[in-house]
């Protein structure tokens, strides 16, 4: 039985990758089309009436945490979200043909987050049921906001069981986000630091280390990675199991990228798909530690200094996957870019006014995808941008780019007009 719960490992200190049994994996969901057929049953087929299978995370069970006891998987229909088609005249507009948005705000907490915070804390539940000699009584988090309130919502269905403590950057989340762990019941403590999200990441580290029965739920903990890498996989199948050939996504602390890269991996060995696409990693310029490393050859890893971003779910220096990435890029053609404040609003704007609900990070991952197209994604390339976040957790930012932004840059304020029909159609004449 174990006696501690491990984040890195005792020896070396180093994050942790889940390993599976390959062989039993592929005794159990076969390969190639055989696998494709499989998840293709559990999500379309009558098997998709049998719990966890309605969720777009648990129903890869058998690929991703096989074995895994269905008494303490925790699900609310997360996942199995829109892939967006961007409408014709915006092709037109940027040149590409096959660009779609990957929607994941589309889920219960609006974020990619309802991916890996349910395999989390469903694995805390496993530990607590079975292991009560580690006497495990909730989970913690620091976040930038999407954390922290998937970390809410999932904790609140076992709120009997499991108690939720969440760290964020004293005003520098948004205030829906704010108010999304304030709703559902999560203890939370807005931490004064001027490094912002990675002071409370250093901070959370330190509290789990001397409380252990608070399962930390950040990506360090490498069960929030396994969740993530379903977004990979619900692309492939999205797409009739055929790999795009470029996959943008925004990195903050790099546990999406990290889990998407071992999911795509995983697929190519087990024949679910024939090649690996193109990543493009995106950043702002505020917080491009990784964009930095990339322009070094990758090999210079240094973090930077905190300062405001829009997109400030993403604004992260010192990523704790980092040394996850490092690990699986190489088999990649990957290419990183930095967005600055302008690029990304009117990005933003200029993507949610043809009906997509993104958020600021979700911008910059498609401003990256611009940029990529002068010179490296051609016009006819398949690509998928994953949207991180639904755009009303920051409509703040949004409502403050329409009101005093330029019409150049997408920005649409309203007008106020008197109450009769007189004044009306004059505001629309003129």
């Amino acid at each position: 039985m174990p006696e501690k719960f491990f984040y890195t490992c005792p020896d070396c200190g180093g994050l942790f990758l889940v390993e599976r049994d390959e062989d039993y994996v592929k005794n159990k969901i076969g390969a190639g089309h055989t696998a494709q057929n499989y998840f293709d049953n559990l999500r379309f087929g009558e098997a998709r009436k049998i719990y966890p299978n309605d969720s777009g995370v648990w129903l890869f069970r058998d690929f991703i945490l096989p074995g895994f006891p269905e008494r303490a998987i925790i699900s609310l229909k997360e996942g199995q979200t829109d892939l967006f088609e961007i409408p014709d005249w915006l092709k037109k507009e940027t040149g590409m043909q096959n660009l779609y948005i990957k929607m994941e705000g589309q889920s219960p907490s609006e974020s990619f987050k309802d991916r890996g915070i349910p395999v989390a804390i469903s694995d805390a539940l496993r530990l607590q049921q079975d292991y009560p000699a580690l006497g495990i009584k909730g989970i913690s988090c620091a976040s930038t906001g999407d954390t922290s309130a998937a970390a809410a919502v999932y904790s609140a269905y076992v709120r009997d069981k499991l108690r939720c403590l969440v760290l964020v950057p004293y005003q520098k989340i948004s205030d829906p986000q704010l108010f999304q762990a304030m709703a559902h019941g999560a203890e939370v403590k807005a931490i004064n630091h001027p490094k912002g999200f990675d002071g409370c990441m250093q901070l959370i580290q330190k509290f789990t280390a001397r409380h252990p029965e608070l399962v930390l739920v950040n990506s360090k903990n490498d069960m929030r990675v396994v969740g993530q890498e379903t977004i990979a996989l619900e692309i492939l199948q999205d797409l009739g199991w055929q790999a795009p050939d470029w996959i943008a996504i925004p990195v903050g602390n790099a546990g999406n990228i990290a889990a998407l890269l071992n999911s795509l991996l995983r697929a190519k060995e087990f024949g679910i798909i024939d090649k690996l696409p193109g990543i493009v990693g995106a950043q702002t310029l505020s917080a491009d530690t990784l964009v930095r490393w990339a322009e070094s050859g990758f090999i210079k890893y240094e973090p930077g200094e905190y300062k405001d971003t829009v997109a400030s779910a993403m604004n992260i220096n010192d990523p704790v996957s980092f040394p996850r990435v490092k690990k699986l890029y190489a088999q990649f053609n990957i290419k990183f870019y930095s967005s600055d404040e302008k690029e990304i609003l009117k990005t933003w704007a200029r993507f949610t006014r043809a009906g997509a609900n993104i958020c600021p990070q979700s911008a910059v991952a498609l401003n990256a995808v611009l940029k990529a197209r002068e010179g490296v994604i051609k016009e006819k390339d398949l690509v998928v941008s994953i949207s991180t976040a639904s755009a009303i957790k920051f409509a703040e930012a949004g409502i403050r780019h329409h009101k005093t932004g330029r019409p150049e840059d997408f920005a649409n304020s309203y007008e106020i007009v008197d109450g009769n029909l007189e004044a009306l159609e004059k505001s629309l004449a003129d």
